[in-house]
């Protein structure tokens, strides 16, 4: 190969080698390469927001109870022996101090009258005495004793009369009686059921509620309740709340009282029952997806300006839908809640429908 080929081959690798660098440099559509590449300037993500604004919120909560008498006791004899009289029909309504159930006292009877004739014979001693002590005829430890002995005779009789009572089952209360469980001579004792007496006039309703709600229960409070069998709402006062949380179920034990004309109401019955705590109508609710649970509490996402900056919360009631912010949060602010799982402090954002 002589000199001259070599230099035009030489040449030609020169020509060829600068026409291909440009193409190095430039995109196929003849922009430069390092356009969109990552670090560049990125669009605003679209975000939904929503303006926090006060809000009327009524804080109702549900529980379950049960339906219990406003009175109730089961009747037993204080005394034992045989049953010789029942004064009641079973489901009757009875009135108080009504004797229900007569134990055999013949035996106490006798008794009582015996010391009955001792008390006179003690008291026709005593009066001997007393004019025989004005005269000196006696000392005055001789008439101690016989009143001491009158005194001790008066004393037989009542506790006669007191053992007497016993012998008499007697309603304590005005109420409906339930099914008794004895008959006509039959032997009982204290440990003998008889029946169960029950005041129904009233009902009260039984159910507990968690102990975070504690400082909104007061004396006095509406519920409502449903029970089994019954389409329509009843309607209580809540008259006592026990001064103790349940340590296993941190609850607290609340009662209320209801009107139960007609006795449609019976104790023992299952409650369905909803409590209605306080009316603020000034909370701050926001929209349950925009929550954001963190290590130590709840974040909401805010926008400010074009930008993106986190917020730490507090929250307090829930519902279906909303959630209540007791601290973190004032009237105006602009919470994200479409495209919250992709927020992060100081992003740029451009809020849907702007």
């Amino acid at each position: 190969m002589n000199r001259n080929t070599l230099l035009w081959i030489i040449i030609g690798i020169a020509v060829i080698a600068l026409l291909a660098i440009p193409k190095l440099f430039c995109s196929t559509d003849n922009k430069p390469m390092n356009a969109g590449k990552p670090g560049g300037p990125q669009p605003p993500t679209k975000v939904g927001i929503y303006i926090v604004k006060k809000q009327d919120l009524i804080t109702t909560i549900q529980s379950v109870g049960n339906i219990l008498a406003e009175e109730e006791v089961e009747l037993r004899s204080e005394a034992q022996g045989k049953v010789i009289k029942i004064n009641f029909n079973e489901g009757d309504e009875v009135k108080s101090g009504q004797v229900l159930v007569k134990i055999n006292d013949a035996d106490l009877q006798a008794q009582l009258t015996k010391a009955i004739a001792n008390k006179k014979l003690k008291e026709e001693t005593e009066q001997r005495n007393k004019q025989l002590l004005t005269k000196g005829g006696i000392s005055q430890e001789t008439y101690d004793m016989s009143s001491t002995d009158l005194s001790s005779a008066i004393a037989d009789i009542e506790l006669l009369r007191e053992q007497i009572k016993k012998t008499e089952v007697i309603a304590p209360f005005d109420g409906f009686i339930g099914l008794r469980s004895i008959s006509v001579g039959s032997f009982v004792n204290n440990t003998n059921l008889i029946a169960r007496l029950q005041s129904i006039k009233h009902v009260k309703i039984e159910f507990s509620v968690p102990e975070k709600y504690s400082s909104q229960l007061l004396k006095g409070n509406d519920i409502a309740f449903r029970v089994e069998g019954q389409n329509t709402d009843f309607h209580a006062k809540i008259y006592a709340i026990e001064p103790k949380v349940d340590p296993v179920s941190r609850n607290i034990l609340v009662r209320a009282i209801c009107e139960n004309s007609g006795r449609k109401l019976l104790p023992g019955a299952f409650a369905k029952v909803s409590v209605t705590l306080q009316n603020n109508p000034d909370a701050l609710m926001i929209p349950t997806q925009s929550v954001v649970p963190i290590l130590k509490g709840n974040k909401v996402f805010l926008v400010k300006g074009d930008s993106v900056i986190d917020q730490k919360i507090e929250i307090g009631t829930r519902n279906d839908l909303n959630v209540e912010v007791t601290k973190g949060l004032k009237e105006g602010d602009s919470v994200i809640v479409q495209g919250v799982i992709q927020m992060r402090s100081g992003v740029k954002v451009k809020v849907s429908g702007k």
